[in-house]
């Protein structure tokens, strides 16, 4: 009975020893979604069993007690984890609130409390029989609180095994299927063991199983992933993806190999054999294509392919990653035949080539006019004639889209005094020098423009009155020390903004240019160098 328990010793250290290498070839693979609740999942199964095989080895009720509770902190990470990663693996976990994920925890977290304080009030354990000298195992007698935690894990085991058969049904290729099958086999072998340790099946009473089983779903959880490629095959929606049937559809891994494909696809390139987990690349490569379309993982790569075996035909191809989760899963490749289209197209091209050549010029001219008639020439910022139009334009669109938009008017402080004392051309370069500011410290969607002598004006759509104070407090912070910092000048100069924000202060340019004003007046009023939003003043009753 001695070497029993040796080998079982041996056994559970093994488990969390095997279970930590299946945490390393997870963390590998940690950009697929799920991974991160599967090494979750590893790390328990080692505490679990590293626990075990010393709560085995102990020769007296305190330290097995000891061991027990680290026991405890693993096993009840277990079911969670596996319930999460499998939700996450399936594109599920999306639809789940934070809220409800947070709260999966809280019967684990008190079990795990519970184990901890168990001398206090014996709700877990109630009770110890003595060692037994020929096996070394001693029997826990179980309080309230166990039933309540194995209650709580086998209603989440249950619900676990149900989501992977509607898995299985819902997925018809082989290879989803054979992975789900593997789960669903590692998540039942533990629980065979929790059933025989709790009921009148154990032939070793105080012997629990359980880490025999999870042994068994260690290694079947290994093999998935080193063999039979779990994280490798991810499932995508074959529903959603092949509803484009008219077009040919690939879909293909993180490791660019062939996962599925549509039989619209192997009409549109039937000289070209197409097999589950061949080579994406070498398809391609097939087509006459050089370069790998498969080297972005964050944007759609768009690009035409000409194929003439067996007849012509003109391909417009699109690769795009797949990232369900935020996590990146392989890309959806689709071709779409172009052919009779892009002839006629090319026939068209080729008869008005000259004409396009000179419409092109015309534009170019047109913009270069439109330019001049838009733009301030000293400081290359838009003009108060383009302002305006732009301006009521995106206010209208807030207001349609429900979003908001702000207004900075903004006045160089002494501006007057700079060009007594220094020269027009230093006060031309002050200008200037704030134009290239505001040309590169601000979003492409915002537009800037040249107001007036010393006043320029800057509409940030989509941005909050919060969020615009603080561009502006940056850009005040920016000009003062760029002026500290210029050569041309010999003293500082500080710039005063005032803010006016939709749908804060006004639903009209009229009124949101007035209040602007008004706060940009107070910000002179209160000292200069500033940023001010307008607030009315206060009136006291006598």
């Amino acid at each position: 009975m001695l070497d029993f328990s040796l080998i079982y010793v041996n056994i559970s250290f093994f488990t969390g020893v095997l279970s930590l290498i299946l945490l390393f070839l997870i963390w590998r693979k940690r950009h697929v979604a799920g991974s991160k609740y599967l090494m979750l999942v590893a790390l328990s199964v080692a505490i679990y069993n590293f626990a075990y095989a010393l709560d085995y080895s102990a020769t007296n009720t305190a330290m097995k007690v000891y061991w027990s509770k680290w026991e405890y902190l693993g096993l009840c990470n277990l079911l969670p984890g596996l319930f999460l990663f499998v939700l996450d693996y399936f594109g599920i976990v999306q639809n789940i609130k934070r809220r409800n994920i947070i709260l999966l925890w809280v019967v684990p977290v008190l079990v795990v409390l519970m184990a901890w304080t168990n001398q206090y009030h014996g709700w877990i354990w109630s009770g110890f029989s003595e060692i037994d000298p020929g096996t070394n195992l001693m029997i826990y007698y179980h309080g309230p609180f166990f039933s309540f935690g194995i209650i709580f894990q086998y209603i989440l085991g249950i619900i676990l095994i149900f989501t992977l058969v509607q898995q299985w049904i819902k997925f018809k290729q082989r290879s989803f299927r054979f992975q789900i099958e593997v789960f669903i086999i590692a998540i039942t072998l533990p629980f065979l063991g929790s059933i025989i340790y709790l009921t009148d099946l154990n032939l070793l009473p105080g012997m629990d199983w359980t880490p025999i089983g999870s042994f068994f779903s260690v290694v079947l959880i290994t093999l998935s992933i080193t063999t039979f490629r779990l994280l490798d095959l991810i499932p995508v929606a074959r529903d959603l993806v092949f509803s484009l049937i008219q077009d040919g559809i690939m879909v293909v891994d993180s490791q660019l190999r062939v996962v599925d494909w549509n039989p619209a696809l192997s009409q549109l390139i039937p000289n070209i054999p197409i097999k589950l987990g061949g080579s994406a690349e070498q398809i391609f490569r097939m087509l006459g294509l050089k370069n790998n379309p498969f080297m972005n993982i964050h944007e759609s790569v768009n690009f035409e392919l000409e194929i003439t075996d067996p007849e012509l035909r003109i391909l417009d191809i699109m690769v795009s990653p797949l990232t369900p989760n935020k996590a990146f899963d392989g890309w959806l490749v689709i071709f779409d035949d172009e052919t009779e289209r892009r002839i006629a197209t090319r026939g068209l091209e080729k008869a008005n080539k000259t004409l396009l050549q000179k419409l092109d010029e015309i534009e170019k001219l047109q913009i270069q006019l439109k330019e001049q008639t838009i733009r301030d020439p000293l400081t290359g910022l838009f003009n108060r004639r383009f302002f305006d139009e732009y301006f009521n334009t995106e206010l209208i669109r807030s207001i349609r889209t429900n979003t908001p938009i702000s207004l900075l008017m903004v006045d160089i402080d002494h501006f007057k005094s700079v060009n007594d004392r220094f020269g027009h051309d230093v006060g031309d370069q002050v200008l200037e020098m704030l134009g290239e500011i505001l040309k590169t410290m601000f979003r492409k969607s915002d537009v800037s423009c040249r107001f007036g002598g010393d006043e320029f004006l800057i509409l940030l759509p989509g941005l909050e009155h919060d969020q615009a104070f603080n561009r502006a407090e940056a850009l005040r912070e920016r000009f003062e020390q760029a002026s500290r910092d210029a050569e041309f000048l010999y003293a500082q100069v500080t710039i005063s903004i005032g803010i006016s924000n939709y749908p804060l202060h006004a639903d009209n340019t009229r009124d949101l240019f007035r209040i602007a004003d008004r706060a940009l007046y107070q910000a002179k009023e209160q000292g200069r160098n500033r940023v001010c939003c307008y607030s009315r003043p206060k009136i006291t009753q006598s």
